[in-house]
């Protein structure tokens, strides 16, 4: 649904004006990062932490939510003129707009908390899922009465509202009126450090972002944007299920190592099996995938291309920061994110100069620095090698090879209207991907079906 819902709001708004919507989006998730304070993972990494400290981290990240959204809006001109020298009469009622998310996503987590300690993902997923349903419904909506880009505003709020509402109705909890500070205290620690790395993250996947912005403009934003809403932020929503999965499922197993060993390794192998094809399968039909949004798409086809390949490397350390976290290794994951700053900028600052495709390049390159020294911190809390880690990998490489291979030779064949190779691309892509899975992968993906079902012997 948010891949169709990127599509229209680009068929119809165009590059310029969704490049200011995600430049105000990045700049107010960032705000929720910070009111959220970590409280909700530090709950979950605290199996003795009971309903006093889940009132008290709800009163804390709702006061705070509450009083960053007010700041911003009495300084919404001010920030507007700051923030978007290019367009500031425009960007202005759109930042005002967006951050009235920021309390709904600040306390939201608490209710995702309790429902992870308690590994109820049916019920997570069920919250999630509406939400998403009431985002696309409200932005359809909006679009057809006109509204234009407050129509990704107002939709998006309205997901962060529902997401809550949802989250606390299957959680079945609401805080109590007492506040106790000792309770906050207990948690602040695990919280502050997730903060600090998870801002640095947040940066870190953001700034490239900001590099366009500032040094190439609105337009050029809304390209990359484009192109990183079909390939890193697919992963970035993987991620992070991921993370709500595994970090509370490897923290219940810590102190087995080899079953956290296995759970992890068979993490990393689902994740390309599931990931990898369909990168191959966008790599080939970027073109046809970008002029579908809105013929004026097509100075993004090269950075789709190149987003998919970064994407390739940066989805099998999806795992990483959840191994980092069930260790009790916050502050590990607090450094790890500052270095990745420090080596990002110098990079992107090169790629700038470069335009959207060096900015693209630079991703790609430093991703494949960071996933081998990710993983290999990852490996000395596991005790693995990466002999055992890349056995993993070379079955959904070759599942990837054979359905982008596939689709690469039919690709003379397809239609020239985007619509219509889009489809028969996409059909090409299942064939020979179900076939590879059939041929190469098969116990693999038997072995993982069998474990999420819990009925696995290993």
């Amino acid at each position: 649904m948010q891949v169709v819902t990127t599509f229209v709001f680009y068929g119809m708004l165009g590059a310029e004006r969704m490049g200011a919507f995600e430049w105000a989006l990045m700049i107010v998730m960032f705000l929720a990062l910070l009111c959220d304070l970590g409280l909700g993972s530090a709950l979950v990494q605290d199996r003795d932490a009971g309903d006093q400290h889940f009132t008290a981290a709800f009163w804390v990240c709702l006061f705070f939510g509450l009083t960053t959204t007010a700041l911003v809006v009495v300084m919404a001109p001010w920030l507007a003129a700051l923030l978007s020298r290019q367009d500031t009469v425009g960007f202005e009622p759109v930042l005002r707009g967006m951050v009235l998310l920021v309390p709904f996503a600040a306390v939201s987590g608490l209710f995702r908390a309790k429902l992870q300690r308690d590994l109820r993902w049916r019920a997570m997923a069920a919250a999630e899922i509406a939400a998403s349903v009431i985002h696309a419904a409200t932005a359809f909506g909006l679009l057809a009465m006109g509204h234009g880009i407050m129509s990704a505003v107002h939709s998006a709020v309205a997901r962060e509202a529902a997401l809550l509402l949802g989250m606390a109705w299957t959680a079945h909890w609401l805080p109590a009126t007492r506040f106790n500070i000792d309770a906050v205290r207990r948690i602040l620690a695990f919280g502050l450090n997730l903060t600090g790395s998870r801002c640095l993250n947040y940066l870190n996947s953001n700034l490239a972002r900001g590099v366009i912005f500032v040094s190439l403009g609105g337009t050029s934003l809304g390209y990359f944007s484009f192109a990183n809403r079909l390939t890193l932020l697919p992963l970035v929503r993987i991620s992070t299920v991921i993370t709500r999965v595994f970090f509370p499922t490897f923290s219940a197993i810590v102190d087995d190592d080899a079953l956290l060993r296995r759970a992890y390794l068979r993490s990393v192998q689902a994740v390309a099996l599931a990931y990898w094809p369909v990168l191959a399968t966008l790599f080939v039909l970027a073109e046809p995938v970008a002029l579908l949004a809105n013929t004026d798409m097509g100075p993004a086809v090269w950075p789709l291309r190149l987003l998919a390949l970064a994407t390739v490397i940066k989805a099998v350390g999806a795992g990483v920061g959840s191994v980092f976290l069930a260790k009790g290794r916050a502050s590990w994951a607090l450094y790890w994110s500052l270095f990745s700053l420090v080596v990002l900028i110098p990079a992107l600052y090169w790629g700038g100069s470069h335009g959207v495709a060096g900015v693209c390049v630079a991703l790609g390159a430093t991703g494949v620095v960071f996933l081998a020294l990710s993983q290999h911190l990852a490996n000395r809390l596991l005790d693995i090698g990466f002999g055992a880690y890349f056995d993993q990998l070379w079955r959904p490489a070759l599942v990837a090879a054979m359905t982008g291979g596939a689709v690469f030779g039919c690709s003379p064949l397809l239609p020239s209207t985007p619509i219509l190779a889009c489809a028969a691309g996409g059909v090409v892509a299942l064939i020979a991907g179900l076939a590879a899975l059939r041929l190469c992968a098969w116990k693999d993906i038997t072995d993982i079906v069998a474990s999420a079902r819990g009925t696995s012997a290993g």
